[in-house]
């Protein structure tokens, strides 16, 4: 949209205006085609508006601007920049600086060279990579492949299905369901429950309210392959204020937490530390005896 689009529409009004007081076209007519023309003329100045400050944006495909979204249909690259609208790509997208948005919708593949900044939540299926910080007010969610190679902070809740890659801190506020092929090479922390399932490795500290690690083994496998490598591994601490449940895990170093549960093919190469309860399956491995502490103990 151009000032040429914005001055048509003007002078298509005004032409209106003329033919209605010549009596060429009768009120009911105009009525109805000066409501048409004011509203498309109100809309082009605000796409005017938006594309004077926005950032270049290449499309191979389709590409619709409304008020509350960019949202593209095939290829798109966009240079970054402040977007006050949500991004929304269906094909392939890529931001090449840092980029700074409402909310993020792909699906295929989005790659993103810079830190990302949503205002709302962040949702992408397909195959998703940013080079540096992915940081959304909102929710998170990520179904298939993503890769974050900066810090994760989400301050709502983040969600995983399929295999999920962080480089430094993960930070979900409001909790965490990962499932599905799992590495954290920093801390993963929430001031809720965090969720596991399927494989995973943490290399750092999982710090939060309270943490539930599922193996996916069956009874039988359990059984059976209790001596095959662990299906989730942390290299540090798991420190929850309330619990710690969790099975088919290996922990390097120590778990804190006001009750534990550890369950079937778990080793614990620190020592376990509780306030209140601890329970144990049969094959459970621990190398250190366990300890009871007080709640203000809980901690790093």
């Amino acid at each position: 949209m151009s000032q040429n689009d914005i001055r048509m529409y003007k002078e298509l009004l005004d032409l209106l205006e003329k033919r209605m007081d010549e009596g060429d076209i009768d009120k009911a007519s105009y009525a109805e085609l000066k409501e048409r023309y004011t509203q498309k003329l109100e809309t082009t100045r605000q796409e005017f508006e938006f594309r004077k400050d926005a950032p270049n944006i290449k499309v191979s495909g389709s590409k619709t601007f409304t008020q509350d979204a960019i949202i593209v249909s095939g290829a798109a690259t966009i240079s970054g920049g402040k977007i006050e609208r949500d991004i929304r790509v269906s094909g392939s997208g890529k931001i090449s600086g840092d980029v700074e948005c409402n909310a993020l919708r792909c699906s295929g593949a989005m790659k993103a060279y810079g830190n990302i900044l949503a205002h709302g939540e962040v949702k992408c299926s397909g195959s998703f990579r940013c080079d540096k910080n992915l940081t959304t007010d909102e929710n998170a969610s990520f179904s298939g492949s993503a890769k974050i190679y900066g810090e994760t902070i989400v301050n709502g809740h983040l969600t995983v299905t399929g295999s999920y890659r962080g480089t430094k801190d993960t930070v979900a506020v409001k909790g965490a369901t990962l499932t599905g092929s799992t590495i954290i090479e920093g801390n993963l922390f929430s001031e809720n429950s965090i969720k596991i399932g399927g494989k995973a490795r943490i290399l750092k500290n999982i710090i939060c309210d309270s943490v539930l690690i599922e193996g996916r083994r069956t009874v039988f496998e359990s059984f059976f392959f209790r001596r095959a490598k662990k299906l989730v591994t942390v290299e540090k601490s798991i420190i929850a204020h309330n619990e710690v449940d969790i099975q088919d895990v290996r922990v390097l170093k120590n778990i804190k937490a006001r009750t534990v549960r550890l369950g079937p093919n778990t080793v614990v190469e620190g020592t376990v530390y509780y306030v209140e309860d601890l329970f144990m399956a049969d094959s459970v491995r621990l190398e250190k005896e366990p300890k009871k502490i007080s709640q203000e103990e809980i901690k790093l």
